[in-house]
């Protein structure tokens, strides 16, 4: 099960007044409502569990292929979190990166070091753990058929968690504070 993440409003990276103040309305809102979302926060525990178990994979096929790249995929403009972004790792848990938000977002990301991101998967944005350039799908088509087979299911298994997390905090937000959704585009309380 997806999620159309453009039910969220847009976080604004490159104004860091708006991009602060949206996170800290997340924070507020998680913490202020926590009662409201235990059921989240079970999909944000299966979330991670997830990722944590699709990482060693990924791993061995960007250890694979990533070091022998010349375009890197890993720019700044793909690190920023989205609005969904900062909802699944509050779910899972997690504080969010501190985020420089003056670098120049084509530049290769921030968090990439030498042995590749410096971020736990569960940590990163969601694009960081979907996107798979060509010649990484190619070494998952011509590696082991049992790692195909697992790749998927891991891969599938991330976005439904994720879907019904998103899905779960989007209906109990607006059965709850519909009013606070139509006027201010942020979840916050009074």
């Amino acid at each position: 099960m997806g999620f159309d993440t453009t039910r969220f409003p847009f976080l604004n990276f490159r104004d860091e007044a708006q991009f602060s103040r949206q996170i800290g309305e997340i924070k507020n809102f998680f913490k202020k409502n926590a009662h409201l979302f235990p059921e989240v926060f079970t999909h944000g525990h299966g979330l991670k569990e997830t990722f944590l178990e699709l990482d060693p994979l990924i791993d061995e096929l960007t250890a694979n292929v990533c070091p022998y790249c010349g375009n890197v995929c890993c720019a700044n403009r793909h690190g920023f979190p989205e609005y969904a972004d900062v909802i699944t790792m509050i779910a899972m848990g997690e504080e969010l990166p501190s985020y420089d938000l003056h670098v120049d977002e084509r530049a290769i990301c921030q968090f990439l070091a030498q042995n590749g991101c410096v971020l736990p998967r569960y940590r990163r944005p969601y694009r960081c753990t979907w996107y798979f350039c060509d010649p990484m799908l190619l070494e998952v088509d011509t590696g082991p058929i049992r790692r195909y087979r697992e790749f998927l299911r891991l891969v599938t298994q991330l976005g439904e968690r994720r879907g019904e997390l998103l899905h779960c905090f989007f209906e109990i937000y607006r059965e709850n504070f519909r009013e606070d959704a139509s006027s201010s585009q942020s979840p916050h309380t009074s």
